[in-house]
C-alpha cells in the first residue's frame, strides 16, 4: 500500500507525463482539458465533408497549431526544429481569434514556465478581439488552473509563484501601426525558453516589429503564430508568410463548416448570406471577394498603374540616362489633423529619391516653418517640430519644392509666402501641356482628366523607364513606398487617362496613401517644368 507521499508522487509523475503528451498532441488537450470538441478545427473529420473539395488547405486552423507541437516534438527527440513560425491567411469569419485563444491556453497549461506574447496594431483590437475570447474561455482555464488569474491583457495560470520570471503567463502588446524606435526596442525584449509570439492582425503590423520578434526569438522552443486577413501581396502578413522558414496556410470561407454543411453551426461566423454580400458588393472573383471570402492576398491587375518588378529595377539602381536627371527637390504631402491623415515629405537629389517622412501634423502653417527653418529656430519661433529636414539638408531651391495646394495644402503655400518664398510649386488644375509627350508631328500622345493624373501617370513612366533610383535604406520604408505605389489603377476611356480617387486608394490601402502623393510631388517637381526664371542654387531666407 502506498504512503500518501509515494500516492502524491505518482499523480504527479502521471500529471506530467500527461501533459507531456499534450504538448505534442493539442487536439487530445482540447478534448480532456477544455471538453470541447477537436472537429472545431480538423473539419475534415465532420460528416458532410467526405467529397468537399478544399478551396484553400486542409483543416488550417488545425495545421498550423500542430507546426507548434511538431516543432516541439523535434526538439524532444534532440533535433532542431524545421520549422518554428507559422502564418494563416484568411477570409474573414472564420474563427481564427477562437482557435488563438485555445492555443493560448494549451501553450500556458503544457509547457513550463511558457510566456506568450499576443501582439496586435491597437489596444482595441486586443481587446474585442483575442483578448474577449480568452475572457470567454477563462472559466474553462480556471476549471483546470485553480490558480489562473486573468487582468485585462495580462493572464497567468498559477500565481503561486510570486516570481514573474517563472510563471506560466500572457500578455498584450501594442505594436501601433507605424514602426518606431521605442516599439522595436521593446518588441526585442521578450525572453523565454518557452515562448509563442502570436501576431493578431498580422497585416497592420509594421514589418521591423515582425522582425524584431523573429529576432528575438532564438530558442528551439520559441514559436510565432501570424495570422490575419490579408491586404496585398506587400502587407506585413503575406511577407512573413512567404519566408522559406514559414510554413503558410490558408483559410477559404469555402470550406468553412457553415458553408460546406450549409448550415449556420457556428453562430457569428461567415454564412452564405455574407458571401453573397460580398459577391454583390465587389463582384465575384474581384480583389476584395477574392480577400475577404478566399483569403488570397490581392495580386496586382492590368489595370494597375505601376507594377512591382518595375519598382524592384528602380531600387538601388544607376538610373539610364533620359535627359531629365532634374534637380534637388522635395514633394510635399500635406496634413492638418493630430490623430487623422499624416503628412509626408519626400527628398531627392537629381533623380535619386532619398529619404520619405510621414508623420503627425496638427498644423499645415508650421509645416512650411520645418521646411525653412532648423530646429532650434522652430523652438524659438514657438512652432512645432516635427523633426524632418529642411530644404538647405538637401541643398533644395525653393522652386523645386512641389505642393498639392488643394485643400489644407494652401496653408502651407501661403505660409511659404509670408517667409518671401514666392516661387514653390503650387501643384494644382488641368494637365500641363508642355510636359505632354508628342509625335514626330507634334501631336500630343496622350490626355489626362487632370493634373493629378499626370503627375501620377508621370512617375509610372519614369519607374517603368528607370528614370529614377529608389536609395531608400529603411526596410519598413521602403516597404511602405513598394505597398502605396503598387494600390493605383487607372484608366484610359475615351483616350483619356484618368487616376482613380483618392478616397477609392484610400479603402483598398486602409490609410491615406501620403507617401506616394508626396513621391508624385518630387519626382514631378524634380523636372523643373515652368521654371523659366534664373536659379539661385541654395534659397536664400527671408530676411
Amino acid at each position: 500500500m502506498l504512503t500518501p507521499a509515494q500516492h502524491k508522487a505518482k499523480i504527479e509523475k502521471a500529471q506530467r507525463a500527461q501533459q507531456e503528451y499534450f504538448k505534442t498532441n493539442p487536439m487530445d488537450w482540447l478534448r480532456i482539458r477544455m471538453l470541447e470538441n477537436p472537429q472545431d478545427f480538423k473539419w475534415s473529420t465532420l460528416p458532410g465533408y467526405e467529397n468537399h473539395k478544399w478551396d484553400g488547405d486542409v483543416d488550417p486552423l488545425y495545421q498550423a497549431w500542430q507546426v507548434i507541437a511538431d516543432g516541439y516534438l523535434e526538439v524532444k527527440r534532440g533535433k532542431i526544429p524545421k520549422c518554428r513560425y507559422a502564418a494563416i491567411e484568411s477570409a474573414t469569419g472564420c474563427s481564427k481569434t477562437y482557435m488563438l485563444a485555445r492555443v493560448v491556453a494549451w501553450f500556458l497549461d503544457c509547457f513550463e514556465n511558457s510566456l506568450v506574447v499576443t501582439s496586435a496594431p491597437s489596444e482595441t483590437q486586443l481587446k474585442i478581439g483575442l483578448w474577449s475570447e480568452i475572457s470567454t474561455l477563462f472559466p474553462k482555464i480556471k476549471a483546470v488552473r485553480p490558480f489562473a488569474e486573468k487582468w485585462k491583457l495580462r493572464m497567468v495560470v498559477d500565481n503561486r509563484d510570486t516570481n514573474i520570471a517563472n510563471s506560466h503567463q500572457a500578455v498584450g502588446f501594442i505594436t501601433g501601426t507605424t514602426a518606431d524606435e521605442e516599439s522595436s526596442n521593446k518588441s526585442r525584449g521578450f525572453h523565454r525558453k518557452n515562448m509563442l509570439i502570436i501576431l493578431e492582425e498580422h497585416s497592420g503590423i509594421p514589418m521591423s516589429i515582425v522582425t524584431a520578434f523573429q529576432n528575438t526569438s532564438t530558442g528551439n522552443t520559441n514559436f510565432i503564430l501570424g495570422v490575419g486577413n490579408p491586404n496585398n501581396e506587400f502587407d506585413a502578413l503575406h511577407q512573413f508568410a512567404i519566408q522559406s522558414d514559414v510554413k503558410n496556410f490558408r483559410i477559404s470561407a469555402l470550406d468553412y463548416p457553415n458553408i460546406v454543411l450549409k448550415q449556420e453551426i457556428y453562430a457569428g461566423a461567415v454564412t452564405e448570406v455574407s458571401i453573397q454580400a460580398r459577391t454583390s458588393t465587389y463582384g465575384k472573383g474581384s480583389a476584395l471577394w477574392n480577400a475577404m471570402v478566399r483569403g488570397l492576398s490581392p495580386k496586382q491587375g492590368a489595370d494597375s498603374l505601376i507594377m512591382s518588378e518595375w519598382i524592384e529595377a528602380c531600387i538601388n539602381i544607376s538610373p539610364e540616362s533620359q535627359g531629365d536627371e532634374g534637380y534637388n527637390a522635395v514633394g510635399v504631402d500635406v496634413a492638418n489633423s493630430e490623430d487623422g491623415d499624416k503628412a509626408c515629405t519626400v527628398y531627392g537629389k537629381n533623380n535619386h529619391l532619398k529619404a520619405v517622412y510621414e508623420f503627425k501634423c496638427p498644423n499645415a502653417t508650421h509645416l512650411a516653418a520645418n521646411l525653412y527653418l532648423d530646429d532650434t529656430e522652430l523652438i524659438i519661433s514657438g512652432k512645432t517640430v516635427y523633426n524632418i529636414p529642411n530644404c538647405y539638408d538637401y541643398d533644395v531651391n525653393q522652386k523645386y519644392i512641389g505642393i498639392d495646394s488643394v485643400g489644407v495644402g494652401v496653408a502651407t503655400v501661403n505660409a511659404f509666402l509670408d517667409y518671401g518664398w514666392t516661387d514653390v510649386q503650387s501643384l494644382s488644375g488641368g494637365s500641363w501641356k508642355e510636359a505632354i509627350p508628342t509625335d514626330e508631328n507634334d501631336n500630343l500622345l496622350y490626355s489626362f482628366s487632370n493634373l493629378r493624373s499626370q503627375m501620377y501617370f508621370a512617375l509610372r513612366e519614369d519607374i517603368r523607364n528607370k528614370r529614377i533610383s529608389i536609395d531608400v535604406k529603411d526596410v519598413d520604408t521602403l516597404n511602405q513606398i513598394r505597398k502605396e505605389l503598387c494600390i493605383p489603377k487607372f484608366s484610359a476611356a475615351g483616350g483619356k487617362i484618368a487616376i482613380e480617387s483618392k478616397e477609392a486608394i484610400k479603402k483598398r490601402l486602409g490609410k491615406s496613401p501620403n507617401v506616394m502623393d508626396a513621391i508624385v510631388y518630387w519626382n514631378w517637381t524634380r523636372k523643373g517644368i515652368r521654371v523659366t526664371t534664373d536659379i539661385v542654387w541654395m534659397p536664400i531666407r527671408a530676411e
